[in-house]
């Protein structure tokens, strides 16, 4: 398995690689990465089986490499980019070349994997996607590293989780700062917003607020929490911070868009009208009973239909199908060149400048530079 950590800058950052999977992590240097030759040379000197993208552009980078090596591609669209650029109000120009991007990253693609009913419309619909070769795989959540808590009945904590470097996030973490707290702390004074918030918008609240940056040990903050908010009205894919919530047994209030992917979790309580947020919350927080319940309701249907056990299976059968259909995409050569964009992740500011120089192989516990 190969992997190319953005953050990896010193032998000690390759350190919190180690582990037991057995499986080998490549973190490979920035002028290695786009080398197309180079990457060719790994991909094959590793004996390959299955190049597995996550973003369209990087479909299209790095497909004469499967090309070349009769190599299936297989492409996992976390979200759909043409939605987020309208989300966004990119220009015109911006989300034409995000579909056509899209669009020939699927054709190249042997499989196309997304996570919910509406993103699997947009690429069939919108994008022009082959419908047959769409797999809708949801999001995982590993319940051996997420404790369960049920809802913290000490102090009244409403807490929503987000890395603030994407968009629909912020939007609605000031949402929730200017509309939904000031009505909930004139009635309750003792109330308190914990969010994983960066500086940017701390000037913006009070000490009616936690806000903690990154955090390493998210479980600290869910087992302090009461209910979970997901007021999000921009995006596609799936909230991962839904399964966090539920793996925690924390009562949820979202918005059907929030709830995108989590049809089989019906004791989400849905919400569109976000001016509605602050009765919802205000009713429940004298209801301990029901919280407790609709938090275990929570936790019980994601670890039926969420657990990474679960989905493993289902990615592992997709692959082996991959494999053992033995017919490598043949439309490459058709496909009319166009000039490659950034991936859309580099303007989220996520990621901090690539210092690395280094070919990390991290197996066995055991790191190795090449």
């Amino acid at each position: 398995m190969l992997t190319f950590n953005r953050n990896i800058e010193t032998d000690k950052d390759v350190n919190q690689l180690l582990n037991d999977s057995g499986l080998e992590l490549h973190i490979i240097p920035e002028n290695t990465f786009y080398n197309i030759a180079e990457m060719e040379k790994i991909v094959a000197k590793n004996k390959i089986t299955i190049l597995q993208f996550e973003d369209s552009v990087s479909v299209l980078r790095y497909y004469p490499i499967a090309e070349k090596l009769k190599i299936p591609v297989i492409l996992e669209m976390h979200d759909v980019e043409p939605t987020l650029q309208r989300y966004f109000k990119k220009s015109l120009e911006k989300i034409f070349e995000s579909r056509a991007v899209s669009n020939i990253a699927c054709q190249l693609s042997d499989i196309v994997i997304t996570m919910t009913i509406l993103d699997y419309s947009e690429l069939a619909d919108k994008i022009g996607v082959d419908y047959k070769k769409i797999y809708r795989i949801p999001n995982p959540i590993d319940f051996s590293e997420f404790k369960f808590y049920g809802p913290n009945f000490k102090k009244h904590n409403i807490i929503f989780v987000g890395n603030m470097y994407y968009e629909p996030n912020k939007q609605a973490v000031k949402y929730i700062i200017n509309k939904i707290a000031p009505t909930l702390i004139r009635k309750d004074k003792n109330i308190t917003f914990i969010g994983m918030v960066g500086d940017e918008l701390k000037n913006l609240t009070n000490t009616n607020f936690i806000f903690t940056g990154p955090v390493n040990d998210l479980n600290k903050f869910l087992s302090q929490a009461t209910i979970a908010l997901c007021p999000i009205t921009q995006g596609s894919g799936m909230k991962v911070k839904i399964l966090n919530y539920c793996a925690a047994g924390l009562p949820i209030i979202t918005t059907k868009l929030g709830a995108s992917g989590y049809e089989k979790i019906p004791s989400l309580i849905i919400e569109d009208d976000l001016n509605a947020f602050p009765d919802i919350i205000g009713k429940f927080l004298g209801q301990q009973k029901q919280l407790k319940k609709i938090g275990l309701q929570n936790y019980k249907f994601a670890k039926q239909y969420f657990d990474i056990d679960v989905i493993s299976k289902k990615l592992v059968n997709i692959y082996q199908k991959i494999v053992n259909l033995n017919q490598i995409n043949k439309n490459f050569l058709r496909i009319k060149k166009i000039k490659i964009p950034l991936p859309l992740w580099l303007g989220e500011g996520r990621v901090k400048k690539i210092k690395n120089k280094n070919h990390y192989v991290v197996k066995n516990k055991k790191i190795k530079i090449i």
